[in-house]
């Protein structure tokens, strides 16, 4: 049973939120909490699995109170509500919380939030992960480009090129987004020469995306490994990404369950580039078994390391304060029978991707050792979509002209 603490000023709401979860459904227990100061002595007398609060309260807010969250009780879970004039802020408190819940928000939205958390503590928590996630060293900080981003698309005023200057002025991010606008995924009809085509072709959302990948690739994709190709990496996540993006669409997604499948689609790997970078033998070692024993690469992780790359690149999501519904989605891509939550999902468009991104010349899918899950499909309602999923990655992207 999770324990959730609930902070709002107005009581009316306050009471509202007690009432939402009942204690009889056996899943959760709530309390409540009037102001920052009252939420942080219950904390302190008693453990809470996930704090809720608001925006805005008078005296400690809602910022500063997760910000002290997560300082005091790291693994607690934490989700911040708030009203859509506060995006500016939400946007100074990125790695401070695990999901933002705009005013006035669904009951359904919030319970499938904690539903996923709930899955995901047990997931991240697991000593084996922890251990190899130990062994890897230094993990990257939050990437500050991120933020400044997500600061300029909240702002009315905000244009391609302010955003093109800020990405120009990272030599990493700059030379992925040029990569990705001119890769065949994308398929566009001219040749992109410079960051401000590349936004204006890729689209602000896929900037914000590229900026948590790039940031890994740099850290991690320079050294070159046996077997491994750091290249080949890159061109399966965006080929995953488009595949999921488009799969969520198709099967009419909200627009932020379609930006969510786009950025897991795209992260939803980086922890072998992690491993290949840290652990060069022993990921070697993986590599070998796998063609051995012609298993999924991850299954080869779980006996050499006791844990996989979807483990570990979830692991980083959740410590940067990624939203759930991407951490689940990396965390479970090859695993989707281990969510709580029965219904299409990012997670769903995610794993379909991942299993069908790679195509042959002809455009027919390719045998894979990542198969498709085929009973959660059925258990969601989605296995008869199979057919048309895979006619969607088979179809090629625009020819570019080279005329």
């Amino acid at each position: 049973m999770q324990r959730i603490l609930f902070v709002e000023d107005n009581e009316t709401l306050r009471q509202l939120y007690g009432m939402m979860l009942p204690k009889s459904s056996g899943l959760w227990e709530t309390a409540l909490a009037a102001d920052g100061e009252a939420a942080l002595t219950l904390l302190a007398q008693q453990p809470f699995d996930v704090l809720v609060t608001d925006f805005n309260m008078p005296g400690i807010n809602g910022v500063e109170l997760v910000r002290r969250a997560r300082a005091l009780y790291p693994q607690m879970s934490r989700i911040l509500i708030s009203g859509i004039g506060n995006q500016k802020q939400i946007a100074d408190a990125l790695g401070e919380t695990h999901q933002f819940l705009a005013k006035p928000f669904d009951v359904k939205a919030l319970k499938a939030t904690l539903i996923r958390i709930h899955a995901l503590n047990d997931y991240l928590s697991d000593d084996k992960l922890r251990s190899l996630v130990g062994r890897l060293g230094t993990l990257p900080s939050f990437p500050l480009i991120y933020l400044e981003i997500m600061k300029l698309l909240n702002t009315p005023a905000a244009t391609i090129s302010d955003i093109a200057e800020l990405v120009a002025q990272d030599p990493s991010m700059a030379a992925k987004m040029l990569q990705v606008a001119n890769s065949a995924a994308i398929g566009l009809p001219e040749p992109v020469h410079s960051p401000f085509e590349a936004v204006q072709q890729l689209g602000m959302n896929t900037v914000r995306s590229l900026a948590l990948s790039a940031h890994v690739f740099e850290k991690f994709g320079k050294r070159p490994a046996k077997n491994f190709s750091a290249r080949a990496l890159w061109e399966h996540l965006m080929a995953t990404a488009l595949l999921a993006k488009k799969i969520m669409e198709l099967e009419g997604g909200s627009d932020e369950d379609i930006e969510d499948a786009y950025t897991a689609g795209m992260l939803h790997d980086i922890g072998k580039l992690m491993l290949a970078d840290n652990l060069p033998t022993e990921f070697q070692q993986t590599i070998q078994l796998a063609a051995t024993k012609q298993i999924p690469l991850h299954a080869a992780e779980q006996e050499i390391f006791s844990a996989n790359h979807a483990g570990i690149a979830a692991y980083l999501l959740g410590l940067w304060g990624l939203s759930a519904p991407i951490v689940e989605a990396v965390a479970l891509h090859h695993t989707p029978e281990k969510t709580e939550l029965l219904e299409p999902s990012p997670l769903m468009a995610v794993h379909v991707a991942n299993a069908l991104a790679s195509t042959k010349p002809n455009g027919k899918i390719s045998d894979t050792v990542k198969p498709l899950n085929l009973d959660y499909l059925e258990k969601i309602g989605m296995a008869d979509r199979v057919e048309i999923w895979k006619q969607l990655a088979a179809m090629p992207p625009i020819q570019r002209n080279n005329d």
